[in-house]
């Protein structure tokens, strides 16, 4: 077992991540903490960092080396990105912090802060193609990825501290102030021509002003699910909060619900270069992702002897992960998600899903069990919970609540969480996960044993029935007799009365 602590040092706030790394490949975040130091402040067109700013930042690395040392953190990985990049002064800097604290921070250039961002990203949402931006207090990272690679990358010289010191009134801005800043950020823009030569393709944003943003609109949405990382958000919704916020003034900005305090100051800024982007996109979906510069370190790190950093599957990784973390039994569950496939793939024509389904189909056969983890009785409630709150990379909020669903009614349909996500699903959401958890719980009853004396299914649809013929070379009579019990329920969702019998493979 490794611990390992990671730190991003950034223009307006410094981050620490700590996560532990187990033998069998699995790893989990045991802990974080963020404290805002504004660095870039007062660096002007000078650029040099201040005194009073290297302190607060100097304080700041103590307290996390103490979290570290707490948790037991074997080895620390520091970064530092725009601030101290461009500071004349750097070295000056880097030598006062490896003085005040013994930490050796890494400045990465422009192009290694947006690999290491795109590390984060692409290993954590499931998109081909979409512009990855990542808005800092200083600098705005810019990567265009295609077929899940990077096309284009680029650092501009501005972020939310910066363009907020450079035109605006902190407390409330002019008309004309917000007509310099824009225009300064089309002129900026406009100088990236594969920018302006882009279709319309996916913003993902990353960093504290698209977090913020997306709190500040699920809260007026009263959105149910609160889940940051991959929520979803339109062109509309950007430039509504847009509009509101450059005609509110800083007090009350600080009691907009879902936005920082700390970031009020700074936030007309940062969405401004959002709401900028947009123009050039006109992309379907804002996706917020939720990992950043800190998970791409930590993949770097985890798959350093890969030539890239790159998981071949988000949706498979982040569940093999989470089997690992949950101790689920992966023999058992695999054999309920191939017998669970197997019927679903077979009658296709009865149930008329597809592949998203199959999908949430897949998920939650694999990981129905992990509520056992909290407690045995009432266990597919649990499963419920943790499936729900855990991030799993590769769904949307959607898909998560519908997998949730799914693993929790192997046992026996649960209607009341269905009711509480009313405004992300619909009553067809509800058929859906009738028929997936019914193939799941006939599933789970041919694997009662757990030791999959059923090696495979043959599904027969005919007008009046379904024959589930059960391939076993050993007697499977416990099997047969619990998959009986779900036939009512099969008959109640598909209409239609179900057979079960078992038969030796051919050639016995």
């Amino acid at each position: 077992m490794e611990r390992i602590g990671i730190i991003d040092l950034g223009s307006n706030s410094v981050r620490l991540m700590v996560a532990q790394l187990l033998e069998d490949g699995s790893y989990k975040l045991i802990d974080e903490a963020k404290e805002g130091v504004r660095l870039s402040q007062g660096m002007g067109p000078e650029k040099t960092l201040k005194g009073p700013a290297i302190q607060r930042t100097i304080d700041v690395l103590r307290l996390f080396q103490h979290l570290c040392r707490a948790h037991g953190v074997s080895k620390i990985i520091a970064v530092a990105t725009a601030a101290v990049r461009q500071a004349v002064n750097q070295e000056e800097f880097l030598q006062a912090v490896r003085t005040g604290t013994g930490l050796d921070f890494t400045v990465l250039s422009g192009y290694e802060e947006a690999k290491t961002v795109y590390h984060g990203v692409i290993n954590t949402v499931d998109v081909a193609e979409g512009l990855i931006v990542d808005i800092g207090g200083g600098s705005t990272e810019l990567i265009l990825i295609e077929n899940r690679r990077i096309r284009h990358a680029l650092s501009l010289p501005f972020g939310a501290v910066t363009l907020t010191e450079s035109f605006l009134d902190t407390n409330k801005p002019s008309e004309e102030e917000l007509k310099k800043m824009e225009s300064y950020l089309r002129q900026q823009l406009d100088e990236v021509e594969w920018l302006r030569q882009s279709r319309p393709i996916p913003l993902i944003g990353l960093g504290g002003t698209i977090r913020n943003l997306s709190k500040m609109d699920r809260k007026r949405k009263h959105y149910s699910f609160d889940v940051t990382h991959n929520y979803r958000m339109t062109c509309k919704d950007i430039q509504e909060i847009y509009r509101f916020l450059k005609t509110t003034n800083l007090e009350r900005r600080k009691k907009i619900v879902g936005l920082s305090k700390d970031r009020a100051d700074i936030i007309v800024a940062g969405v401004a270069i959002i709401d900028s982007l947009e123009h050039y996109l006109a992309g379907p979906d804002v996706i917020v992702c939720g990992s950043g510069l800190r998970d791409g370190l930590l993949y770097q790190h985890l798959l350093r002897h890969q030539e890239e950093p790159l998981v071949d599957n988000v949706l498979a990784h982040s569940v093999e992960n989470l089997m690992k973390y949950y101790h689920i039994e992966s023999h058992h569950s695999r054999h309920v998600a191939k017998l669970t496939l197997a019927m679903f793939d077979q009658l296709a024509t009865l149930h008329d899903m597809g592949p998203e389904e199959r999908k949430i189909l897949e998920v939650a056969s694999l990981l129905h069990d992990v509520g056992i983890v909290v407690n045995f009785y009432d266990h597919y409630k649990h499963s419920f919970y943790l499936i729900a709150n855990s991030r799993i990379n590769g769904l949307t909020h959607r898909e998560i609540l519908l997998t949730a669903l799914t693993a929790a009614s192997h046992a026996k349909a649960i209607r009341g969480p269905w009711l509480d996500y009313k405004d992300i699903l619909s009553k067809k959401d509800w058929d859906i996960v009738k028929k997936l958890s019914t193939l799941l719980r006939i599933a789970e009853a041919l694997e009662r044993s757990e030791s999959a004396i059923i090696q495979d299914l043959r599904c027969h649809h005919y007008v009046d029935a379904v024959h589930v013929i059960a391939i076993t070379s050993y007697p499977a009579d416990l099997e047969i007799c619990h998959a009986h019990k779900v036939a009512d329920d099969f008959k109640r969702v598909f209409g239609l009365k179900m057979i079960v019998s078992a038969q030796p493979p051919l050639g016995l």
